[in-house]
């Protein structure tokens, strides 16, 4: 039987439980991440009406380490990204750094015109590929901060990115990258970012076979872009890419506060990647939001001279 998912607001609920100190960042938080959980479901339904092409795995393109949406022009995405500006954008003009940019990205995002179309779609390309240059270029362009542009494109391109790959994962009995097991990178199998989150799996019941179970405990990495789960080695680095003995090691609270968090970061390239095992906890938690909630191992990580696999908003210290 599956675990129940929580919700943002379930997990993050949870964390303050644990950690009231969070509350006020948390709670700022929530409605955006709640907004965004919602839109999912509703983008989905929405490319799936539009009859989207999907994008296709390819073994031999995989293989090579080449994901699925490498080299995509997100043709015909536009009005999924006006969808989700239209819902999010007011949220995030209420925080105080992007308050002053609040004109010109609605300028940018609420417009409709073939002209603004395209530039919707190859934000959605930059925010995908992680191309730096062009959101700079971008930011020029409209004269908004690189780093606010960034920040609200990032929130704004993910909800139609995770619908896209809900849509790929739902179309056969497996992920294209669960196939053959043939990917073995690090960064993501869907859009190529690297990830924000690992996580063990609980042990895992036959409901045909109720004396057949399986053990849990595989690493599976999340990707907070575009929403991908996938299988990786546990004692590789996802960042660097070196493994064996010595090279992955655990970072976590003492005693009964970790609740199955931790930190693994390589003794290589000194990156560290959260993780939650799922084996020590009840329920299975909203990845993005549990991201969040774990700033104050970044904080550890951030003394420690450690660097973030995944630069986020809350971890940049």
């Amino acid at each position: 039987m599956a675990a129940t998912r929580q919700t943002v607001a379930q997990t993050l609920e949870e964390v303050i439980t644990w950690r009231p100190v969070l509350a006020p960042v948390l709670r700022s938080f929530e409605p955006l991440l709640t907004k965004q959980e919602d839109l999912v479901d509703e983008l989905t339904e929405s490319l799936k009406k539009q009859g989207m092409a999907l994008p296709q795995g390819q073994p031999e393109r995989m293989d090579q380490g080449v994901s699925l949406l490498a080299g995509a022009s997100f043709a015909g995405f536009a009005p999924a990204v006006l969808t989700s500006a239209e819902k999010l954008l007011p949220l995030l003009c209420r925080m105080d750094a992007v308050v002053p940019y609040k004109e010109a990205l609605e300028g940018f995002f609420l417009k409709s015109d073939k002209a603004d179309a395209q530039q919707a779609e190859e934000l959605v390309v930059a925010v995908a590929s992680g191309n730096k240059k062009s959101l700079e270029g971008l930011a020029e362009k409209i004269d908004v901060d690189p780093l606010v542009l960034h920040f609200v494109a990032g929130f704004i391109v993910a909800p139609v990115l995770r619908a896209l790959t809900a849509l790929v994962v739902a179309a056969g009995d497996e992920a294209p990258w669960e196939v053959g097991d043939v990917w073995r990178q690090g960064y993501c199998p869907m859009c190529g970012a690297l990830p924000t989150m690992g996580w063990m799996d609980k042990p895992s019941i036959d409901e045909k076979n109720a004396f057949l179970a399986g053990g849990g405990g595989k690493k599976h990495l999340h990707c907070g872009t575009c929403g991908a789960d996938w299988k990786y080695r546990r004692g590789a680095c996802p960042a660097c890419g070196e493994e064996g003995s010595g090279v992955m090691e655990l970072l976590r609270e003492s005693g009964m506060a970790a609740h199955g968090e931790r930190l693994d970061w390589c003794t290589k390239c000194k990156s560290y990647c959260p993780a939650v095992d799922l084996r020590e906890r009840e329920f299975v938690p909203n990845l993005d939001a549990l991201a969040l909630g774990m700033m104050h191992l970044d904080m550890v990580a951030a003394r420690r001279k450690l660097k973030p696999v995944k630069p986020s908003f809350w971890n940049m210290f």
